[in-house]
């Protein structure tokens, strides 16, 4: 008699962000913040590829900033009223910057969190997310399922306003290429 195989208890894996994105984020002025314990349970993480010196970000990152934190806003006006879902979304700046005052300076204008300027080159975190993501371009947005990692779309430049609830512009196409 052949032993029962057994059953998995859950189809989904669950992501370790950390491996990803490093140890910790920065936020605001530089203040760091564990990777493990704001990810978890995120809906959605996405990845941002973009760098002080490219025109094409310098265009975009003021339009997902904006997006970004009218969701933010929609969440806490609308605290009572909201599935705990919408507001399980997470970005993360992945910076192609090769000068940490040019990182410094242009991860000042963003809302959402950053790896380290030190991380992207000691642990080669760019280097690791640009190839395991096929990033040969910037701006990109990679959306991440956030409960096993999978790619939910390498365009979320282009589908960006999908994913975020609020009050924001959203312009054609033709001016986020």
């Amino acid at each position: 008699m052949q032993a029962p195989t057994p059953t998995p208890t859950s189809t989904m894996s669950s992501c370790n962000f950390e491996e990803l994105v490093g140890p910790t984020l920065l936020i605001g002025k530089g203040q760091e913040v564990y990777t493990k314990d704001l990810l978890k349970d995120k809906k959605y993480v996405m990845l941002y590829f973009s760098a002080q010196w490219c025109p094409p970000c310098r265009k975009f990152t003021p339009l997902l900033s904006e997006a970004y934190t009218a969701h933010k806003q929609y969440i806490q006006d609308n605290n009572n009223n909201i599935q705990e879902e919408e507001e399980d979304i997470e970005v993360i700046f992945v910076s192609l910057d090769s000068i940490q005052t040019d990182f410094d300076t242009y991860r000042s204008k963003m809302p959402f969190y950053s790896v380290p300027f030190a991380n992207l080159w000691l642990l080669h975190i760019k280097d690791k997310l640009s190839s395991r993501y096929g990033v040969r371009s910037i701006p990109t947005l990679v959306v991440l399922n956030g409960q096993d990692g999978s790619v939910v779309t390498k365009n979320g430049k282009g589908e960006y306003a999908t994913y975020f609830k609020g009050e924001y512009e959203v312009p054609s196409s033709c001016c986020i290429s």
